[in-house]
């Protein structure tokens, strides 16, 4: 029989907060609840109020429980768990790039093995589980849901960081966290409750509810409800001291003489149990969670049906009472007393036997539990052993902060400190925490010898790679004293590759691959076979360092993928996909099955900084095809998913690219704007940071101020060429080309170019024999020029939009310098650019215009190129040519020699606009023509 439930006494205020919450909810609106405070004071009570109100307001209710030593993400798994346990997980797109990360909480949904998974962004596991988690709750509950996760001071440090961005995420979801938590002190296991819930009781999107104790009025209150009147108020009041939960038990207790304690009302009931009782309930209180029967016969050596009477005695006696289809206890108060009733002799021998118990059964939290009773019962090498393993258990599947606990909970014991230091170095590495890694692990070299010491160092050169420590990463690797061993080996490529010695790391990736071919015919494991895709990858990228080489590191990749997909292992056919793909669309392959097909499977498993830089890629893709709009189609849903991830890095990439496309659709203050945005993000790496100057750059190109675009360029560009890894961002062959176009040093930069990694990109080619072709037409060889032109034209076939960008810059020096045909190009391109309906495309009809005017070949306009709303006002097709100026800051003298008109006439153009916009001067003119 299920326990009945007394009404709630003295909550007024915090019911309200309940109700107002819940309408909220229903409005779209979630938030979240966290009911604090001693144990007894009625939290459990009220979060079941929480749930009665949601339940009639038709929200959706799931509830789970933390229990110590349960595991990472225990309440949340247990509230997912009933809607998914015969039914997989529902599909929808929302939800697809979250399915490998609520594997962690959902039962049946696997994911392929990680040995070795490639290093990348740092993905924060809280954030991209939160959103898989508000991405189901949408899918199961589409009008909301209230979750109500009870005895948080047990749950695991992943447990706690989920919930934090859960409350900063659920109010854009009709989504209510109900939380409950004991914040006094709590048994050892847990740590410390009120330092693990300092984060959710600081955050800003948490309304805490502290319940205080009952007064004497709302004691009597709670007498008069229970119908009995069997003890007098005062008395009531003075025992309980206004605890709900002691009012009730002391009510409860029955006639006669109440014991002047919860201790002692304990004691007198388990004083009432037969001996087999006392030793079964003895050990469901040392055992976590709930009493299990089948738990509890083989820790104590009891019969079943001895247990099962035991256990009846037990709820007979008022320790354990009957919740739906288990037993559970009283109260945790109840657990505590019993515990502290065992002398510490007896609770070390009873947790060894629950222990070996726990073992066997293998639930899950079953083997953390077990550690734990084993560091109670003194077997610390045991208990180290099962940390362990679940430490690297719970870092394959991304739970990395619960994997640090155990670490750190393993280290305090004392047992192979070695291994446990190597451990850590491995997870804070995964969490992106290189630099801790490497202090942490340089502070344990000491207690290591031997295998563990090798190991340790390897493992603090992977951290010092990915912290770009490339000198360190090398005498990791010396001190490791395995010059044989593959991972030495590709790791020492790695970090010269990474240093930009891709002379050093190509002989060390080759030797890598031999090394791990023969230790793959040796051992076959999948450990071995992720170092040889490691090894093949890095070796692929020396490659590339040679543009003739090319072919031979598509078959290095090829081989790579092969390999990942023959051992299962997605993360490296991931990694290989997405280099085949990359380069491939470098070359001209825009469609780029490989990269689409990375993309695709990244998402399946999670991936989804790798995802992000498949959708970067396209983007650049769409921009060099199909023109800036198409770009930011891609972008503009990346930032957005990039700054819910909070992957930085990405997204200011990402913002970067879209600052780039936004300045070629003519939209200065926004390209400013996203540019802004950029420079807050951390650690952008220099070859992207290169973007920032080039955005101003695009813009003044956009207006055809060659000179202004040139500087710009060349402020940015030679510094990351000096790095042969620079990664082969289509915008570097413009500095030969406009260094070229402007006569200033052209020769040096078109030589400084010719044979770098970055000609790999097609634009960055062709831009460079377009260079060639300006220097040709320039000193007079116009049938070289044009033989040049026609080459980089049959480059560009497949890019369009960027070939008819660099066009404009070839064909002024043709039209300047006197050689070639440019006409007929220059009116295709106008065909092409009056289509356009933005401020770029105007800007390079414009552009057109003028050079035809110039090669004495003018052309009727298509339209007037006049904006509706310049339109409205009687802005005539010149006016907004000039306009069009006046925002890029030229003169009237500028605007003059660019529109072949006399600086009066410009002038006159300019007043009339200063009286159709009602504005005062060219500042005001300029801010209005912005706000458009």
């Amino acid at each position: 029989m299920v326990a009945p439930r007394r009404p709630l006494v003295g909550r007024e205020a915090e019911r309200a907060v309940v109700r107002a919450r819940v309408a909220a909810a229903r409005a779209g609106h979630g938030g979240t609840l966290l009911v604090t405070g001693e144990a007894g004071i009625g939290k459990s009570r009220l979060l079941a109020e929480v749930a009665d109100v949601a339940a009639a307001a038709g929200l959706g209710v799931l509830t789970g429980r933390a229990v110590a030593g349960g595991g990472a993400y225990r309440p949340l798994a247990e509230a997912l768990a009933p809607p998914l346990r015969d039914a997989p997980l529902p599909e929808s797109p929302r939800l697809r790039p979250f399915r490998a990360a609520l594997a962690r909480l959902v039962p049946g949904a696997a994911v392929d093995g990680p040995a070795g998974t490639p290093a990348g962004p740092a993905l924060d596991a809280a954030v991209v589980l939160g959103e898989g988690v508000l991405a189901l709750l949408a899918a199961l509950h589409p009008d909301g849901a209230v979750l109500v996760l009870d005895d948080l001071h047990w749950a695991d440090a992943d447990t706690h960081d989920l919930l934090a961005y859960l409350a900063g995420a659920v109010g854009r979801v009709p989504v209510v966290l109900a939380l409950g938590a004991r914040d006094d002190e709590g048994p050892a296991e847990a740590g410390d409750p009120v330092a693990a819930l300092a984060t959710l009781v600081a955050h800003p999107d948490v309304t805490v509810l502290r319940p205080a104790r009952l007064d004497a009025g709302q004691v009597a209150a709670l007498v008069a409800s229970d119908g009995t009147g069997r003890a007098a108020v005062d008395d009531l009041v003075r025992r309980s001291e206004g605890l709900p939960f002691l009012v009730a038990e002391l009510l409860d207790a029955g006639d006669g003489t109440v014991p002047p304690s919860w201790t002692a009302l304990v004691a007198r009931r388990l004083a009432t149990l037969p001996a087999t009782a006392r030793v079964v309930l003895d050990a469901a209180a040392v055992a976590p969670g709930d009493p299990d029967h089948r738990l509890l016969a083989a820790a104590t050596g009891v019969g079943g049906d001895a247990v099962l009477d035991g256990l009846r005695a037990a709820v007979g006696a008022g320790l354990l009472v009957a919740a739906r289809d288990h037993l559970t206890w009283r109260h945790a108060l109840t657990r505590d007393a019993v515990l502290a009733a065992l002398l510490p002799t007896d609770r070390a021998a009873v947790s060894a036997r629950v222990a070996i118990a726990l073992e066997a059964r293998d639930a899950p939290g079953d083997r953390e539990a077990a550690a734990d009773r084993h560091a109670e019962s003194g077997d610390h090498r045991r208990a180290v052993a099962l940390l362990l393993d679940l430490a690297r258990r719970d870092a394959d599947r991304g739970a990395l902060g619960h994997a640090d606990e155990l670490l750190r909970r393993a280290g305090a014991l004392g047992a192979a400190p070695g291994r446990v230091a190597a451990e850590r170095v491995r997870v804070l590495t995964l969490r992106g925490a290189a630099a801790d890694a490497l202090a942490l692990g340089e502070a344990a070299l000491g207690d290591v010898a031997g295998d563990e010491h090798a190991e340790l160092c390897l493992r603090l050169a992977r951290a010092a790679v990915l912290a770009g420590r490339y000198g360190e990463a090398d005498e990791w690797v010396g001190r490791a004293a395995r010059p044989d061993d593959p991972r030495s080996l590709v790791l020492g490529a790695d970090a010269a590759y990474g240093a930009g010695a891709t002379a050093v790391a190509a002989p060390r990736a080759q030797e890598a691959v031999a090394a791990a071919d023969a230790a793959l015919i040796r051992d076959g494991n999948s450990e071995v076979a992720a170092t040889l895709c490691e090894a093949l990858l890095v070796l692929a990228r020396c490659a590339v360092a040679s543009p003739d080489s090319a072919p031979d590191a598509d078959a290095l990749v090829r081989r790579a993928a092969a390999v990942a997909a023959e051992h299962g292992l997605a993360p490296w056919r991931v990694e290989a996909l997405f280099s085949l793909g990359a380069r491939r669309m470098s070359r001209g392959d825009t469609g780029a099955a490989d990269l689409h097909a990375a993309r695709d499977l990244a998402e399946r498993h999670g991936m989804l900084a790798r995802a992000a830089q498949a959708d970067l890629l396209r983007a650049d893709a769409a921009l060099h095809v199909h023109g800036p709009r198409a770009a930011l189609a891609i972008l503009h849903p990346a930032i957005e998913q990039l700054g819910r991830l909070r992957l930085a890095t990405l997204q200011g990439t990402a913002e970067l690219f879209a600052a780039a496309s936004t300045a070629l659709t003519g939209d200065r203050a926004g390209a400013e704007a996203l540019l802004a945005r950029a420079s807050t993000r951390a650690d952008l790496p220099a070859d992207i940071a290169v973007l920032g100057p080039l955005v101003p750059a695009l813009t003044a190109l956009l207006a055809h101020d060659l000179p202004r675009a040139a500087d710009l360029v060349d402020r940015a560009v030679p510094a990351v060429l000096a790095h042969r890894s620079a990664a082969p961002v289509p915008f570097y062959g413009l500095w030969p080309l406009l260094r070229t176009a402007v006569g200033d040093r052209d020769a040096e930069a078109r030589d400084r170019l010719r044979g770098h990694p970055v000609l790999i990109a097609v634009p960055n080619r062709a831009a460079l024999v377009y260079a060639d072709a300006v220097a040709a037409g320039r000193a007079g060889r116009a049938a070289e020029a044009d033989a040049l032109v026609a080459a980089a034209a049959t480059e560009l076939a497949d890019w369009p939009w960027w070939h008819r960008l660099l066009r404009t810059i070839v064909l002024d020096a043709a039209v300047r310098d006197g050689w070639g045909d440019p006409v007929p190009a220059l009116r295709a391109d106008l065909a092409v650019h009056e289509r356009g309906d933005d401020a770029g495309s105007r800007a390079l009809a414009r552009t057109c215009r003028d050079l035809l005017r110039a090669a004495g070949a003018p052309t009727r306009r298509s339209g007037d190129g006049v904006a509706p709303e310049l339109r409205r006002l009687g802005v005539t097709a010149r006016e907004a040519e000039v306009l069009a100026l006046v925002v890029e800051h030229r003169t009237n003298a500028d605007i003059a020699a660019r529109l072949h008109l006399s600086t009066r006439t410009v002038e006159t153009h300019v007043a009339r606009l200063l009286a159709k916009t009602g504005t005062t001067d060219r500042v005001g003119l300029r801010a209005w023509a912005l706000d458009r």
